[in-house]
């Protein structure tokens, strides 16, 4: 894992030193750049495998041509690098060296046979082209700055933004994140820079720039059912995560693992166990008294015999390192697990250099309730539009006219309204405010436009497959992705998700909706392809998310500070009607329902974000 940058139509060593700095977390081992009459390139190094100087980058081919700068792993780069063996000279160990290769072997389409998550920009200065690739589904981000005449890519927006691009809100960013808690498909918090989405390469011709930037969906998800037996897909869900975990500990650094003690960081545990001869060391944290999820990870922990961490954090540790978290994130994430990842990576990268995770085991095999919910109403969004609207405002009209219940009522009406399936589905994972809470507390028309929800390219007929295809391409990376990746990669460390292997994630597309939940049972097929490796306790625990105490806080040790945030922040005076912000806060703070204090917690994000990105702290 690596931090890349660099840039086209414009020639300043210095402001490429500077972007390489502001990625240093990211890359600690080593940095490098490279530059010529066209481009510049620069790198931060966090060594994992061939930890020799040749593992330097930017990295070239034999005659300095062709040149990379790329952040991530190619866990099937040993299988690539003897397919071009005879026809290439290779001078490192490194998959790095193997993506230049391939790339003159195959051409563009060497993209479709990797395996493994990856971000990277490839000069090819023969025939003037710049090349930016993003993995399939997103776990590596990438980044990029376009304006007709100066082109800027990163890992990270900060680097970015070390250019001296002005720094604006873009709209459909902020619309987004008060939407949602983060921002949809390519737009992000500033104005200009954007995202290359997963299973996306982005061309850059210098001999054609006045037609601007091409982008293609190298890969997409696709459904193909298998008409087949159960037992037929358990060992075959079986073979390829043995296989991905396997792969996962190719590395020259010692491996460790994130255990929540649910069913999808336990099977990674289970399964990656067996091919580590070293401690396998893993990590559990809780919030004292508040949430804690360290009793079931004790149990696995035991039953696998790991070396087990339990970290505990008190909110005094929490409040001191807000603003940093704050920073390494970008842009606001109104998730507050972002904090449980932030101080389990600090943890972890006391004892080890590379983690695997359970990350997509809900959005591949059906683990959230939303899902259960879509297949029962379903039938419903097939109805004519016209026909829908007739039954949502009959029901409306039933309701009581003020309290709790119709506040929850008017929750599912806004359910029924969505457009589609998709979009319904993605409503109920929302932990953020609708558009009618939006539009009470701004002063401007700051509703999301769900256009900007990315889809599958392909037809999807069945209904879960159809959640779960539109949250693999927005839910799981850019929100559960995302505040994995800068957490971690704020430590130094790297994290490896077995389950979501590419092979995986298309097999997945193939097995039938009553094997992933059957009888109400929430990823069926995962708990049996692995329950022989798994406690019963574990298959049987009920899904609970990685909860953490923020309501709690903002009502105690975090009061002052969020109050001073939402009543003298500058971006929430601009944006929010003053008393209408007094009452969320005096509705958070005498609410027995958690939601008043999710919509104070986004809003203090974002005031914090602000502050540090485009309200004169000068925080890095």
């Amino acid at each position: 894992m690596c931090g890349i940058c660099g840039f086209y139509g414009f020639d300043d060593e210095n402001v490429l030193k500077r972007m390489i700095k502001v990625l240093s977390h990211r890359g600690p081992d080593d940095k490098g750049l490279y530059t010529d009459e066209n481009v510049s390139f620069g790198h931060t190094r966090l060594s994992i495998i061939d930890l020799s100087e040749r593992g330097r980058q930017p990295m070239s081919n034999e005659d300095g041509s062709i040149w990379i700068t790329y952040n991530g792993e190619i866990y099937n780069f040993i299988e690539l690098r003897k397919e071009l063996d005879g026809n290439h000279r290779f001078y490192s160990n490194t998959d790095t060296e193997v993506l230049i290769h391939a790339y003159e072997e195959y051409g563009l389409d060497f993209l479709e046979k990797l395996r493994g998550m990856f971000a990277f920009a490839l000069y090819d200065s023969m025939n003037k082209k710049l090349i930016l690739a993003r993995d399939p589904i997103g776990k590596k981000p990438l980044y990029y700055y376009w304006d007709g005449f100066v082109f800027i890519f990163a890992s990270e927006i900060k680097a970015i933004l070390e250019t001296g691009i002005k720094r604006e809100i873009d709209m459909n960013g902020l619309c987004a994140y008060l939407a949602h808690q983060y921002t949809i498909g390519r737009n992000t918090m500033f104005k200009g820079v954007k995202k290359v989405l997963g299973g996306e390469s982005l061309l850059f011709d210098f001999k054609e720039k006045d037609k601007g930037i091409k982008i293609k969906r190298y890969w997409d998800i696709k459904e193909d059912i298998i008409n087949a037996p159960e037992e037929y897909f358990i060992k075959q869900l079986r073979r390829l995560l043995e296989e991905s975990a396997k792969l996962r500990t190719i590395a020259d650094v010692p491996v460790g693992a994130f255990l929540s003690g649910g069913i999808d960081s336990t099977s990674v545990v289970a399964l990656t166990k067996p091919n580590i001869d070293y401690d396998f060391h893993t990590f559990s944290m809780g919030f004292g008294e508040l949430y804690s999820e360290l009793d079931y990870a004790k149990i696995v922990a035991e039953e696998m015999d790991t070396v087990h961490h339990e970290i505990l954090i008190e909110p005094t540790e929490i409040i001191k390192e807000l603003e940093k978290i704050a920073w390494y994130y970008d842009e606001p994430l109104g998730d507050a697990a972002i904090i449980a990842n932030y101080f389990i990576a600090k943890e972890a990268r006391e004892y080890v250099k590379v983690v695997v995770a359970g990350e997509s085991g809900d959005e591949l095999f059906g683990g959230y309730g939303n899902y259960k919910i879509g297949l029962k109403t379903y039938p419903y969004f097939m109805l004519p539009k016209i026909v829908r609207n007739i039954v949502r405002q009959t029901v409306s009209l039933a309701l009581p006219r003020d309290g709790l219940l119709k506040r929850k009522w008017h929750y599912y009406l806004n359910y029924f309204a969505q457009r589609n399936l998709e979009l319904a589905s993605l409503y109920l994972q929302k932990c953020a405010m609708t558009d009618e809470e939006i539009e009470g507390v701004t002063y401007n028309n700051l509703i999301f436009d769900d256009d900007l929800i990315i889809y599958s390219n392909n037809v999807i007929k069945q209904p879960l497959n159809r959640m779960l295809a539109v949250d693999c391409k927005n839910l799981l990376p850019e929100k559960f992705l995302m505040k994995a990746d800068k957490a971690i990669m704020a430590n130094s460390i790297e994290e490896r998700l077995p389950i979501m292997d590419k092979d995986i994630v298309e097999f997945a597309f193939k097995i039938p909706r009553e094997f992933k939940i059957k009888r109400g049972n929430e990823k069926y097929i995962l708990k049996m392809a692995v329950k022989d490796l798994v406690p019963n306790e574990i298959i049987k625990r009920e899904k609970a998310g990685f909860g953490v105490p923020y309501a709690h806080w903002i009502k105690n040790e975090m009061e002052e500070l969020v109050k001073q945030r939402l009543s003298e922040g500058e971006l929430i005076k601009k944006l929010f009607e003053k008393e209408k912000i007094e009452k969320l806060m005096h509705n958070y703070q005498n609410s027995k329902w958690n939601h008043p204090a999710t919509l104070v917690w986004n809003l203090f994000v974002l005031e914090l974000w602000y502050e540090i990105f485009l309200g004169g702290n000068d925080y890095a």
